[in-house]
C-alpha cells in the first residue's frame, strides 16, 4: 500500500467525450460570467497524450460521468507519481 493524497497529481489520457465535457463546462461558466474567461484552452498533453491533474480536480470535472457501464471521459489506466 502507498499513501496518496487527493492533492497529488495523476496523469490521464483524455478521450473525445472528456474533451467535449471540459469545453461544455468552460462554455457554461463563461456564459454565466459574461465571457470573462475568454476562449477555451484544452489542458496540455505530452507527446503521448497524457495530461496532468490534481486528483481532486479530475474528480470534480468528471465525477458525474463515472458510472457503471459508462463511456469514460478518459482512458481507465491512469499514472500516479510515486
Amino acid at each position: 500500500m502507498i499513501d496518496f493524497n487527493v492533492n497529488h497529481y495523476v496523469y490521464v489520457k483524455l478521450r473525445p467525450i472528456g474533451r467535449k465535457e471540459l469545453q461544455r463546462q468552460h462554455d457554461e461558466l463563461n456564459k454565466e460570467i459574461d465571457g470573462l474567461l475568454g476562449e477555451y484552452e484544452p489542458p496540455g498533453e505530452d507527446k503521448d497524450g497524457w495530461s496532468k491533474w490534481q486528483l481532486h480536480t479530475l474528480m470534480n470535472k468528471f465525477g458525474h460521468m463515472m458510472t457503471l457501464g459508462f463511456d469514460p471521459p478518459f482512458e481507465t489506466t491512469i499514472r500516479v507519481d510515486t
